[in-house]
């Protein structure tokens, strides 16, 4: 029977032969250090690129958004700025709707633009803008019987404890009270 032991042998580096460290990238040491004045020079060459190609970007967009609309006809033109309107009406009845329900969520609610979260505002504005005042009130105190942690806390019933109590002194006659000013007792 014939024992082997195992035992780690450490070189001249330190570091036991059997664990050895992780070989630190070029790359570590790189980004840890300045750039220099040369990559400093590159940087700031490269952001001036970006800015001008950024530049050219939103020129050739413009240009190209004249040659489009210049092919179109006036149909064309008019629908594409009914659209625009319609879908700003539609965003304009979405931010009624989340003003109402903010309002009306402000007495109960701890804060209102929870109960705006909780909600679908689509449900309560109809195909001409209107908004159901009541339909969000129902759906605001149902919200609340689920969720009551979303409400305001309730204040204490108030207290008419007048602080620290004390207890009373001997009860005095009117004889005793002479006594004691006139220092006879």
């Amino acid at each position: 029977m014939s024992e082997t032991a195992t035992e780690s042998v450490a070189p001249q580096g330190g570091q036991p032969t059997g664990q050895q460290s992780e070989p630190t990238t070029q790359h570590e040491t790189a980004s840890d250090a300045p750039l220099g004045a040369a990559g400093e020079k590159a940087l700031n060459e490269w952001k001036a690129r970006a800015r001008a190609a950024e530049k050219a970007s939103k020129e050739q967009s413009a240009r190209l958004q004249e040659i489009e609309d210049r092919d179109k006809s006036e149909v064309q033109k008019a629908g594409e700025r009914a659209t625009k309107a319609e879908q700003r009406a539609a965003a304009m009845a979405q931010r009624a709707a989340k003003a109402e329900v903010r309002a009306l969520a402000a007495s109960t609610f701890a804060d209102p633009s929870d109960a705006a979260a909780f909600l679908d505002l689509a449900d309560y504005v109809d195909d001409t803008g209107d908004i159901d005042s009541k339909g969000i009130e129902k759906a605001l105190a149902d919200l609340l019987k689920r969720k009551p942690h979303l409400g305001k806390e309730q204040p204490a019933a108030p207290s008419f404890d007048g602080g620290a109590r004390t207890t009373a002194g001997a009860p005095t006659d009117m004889n005793a009270l002479i006594r004691q000013k006139a220092g006879l007792g």
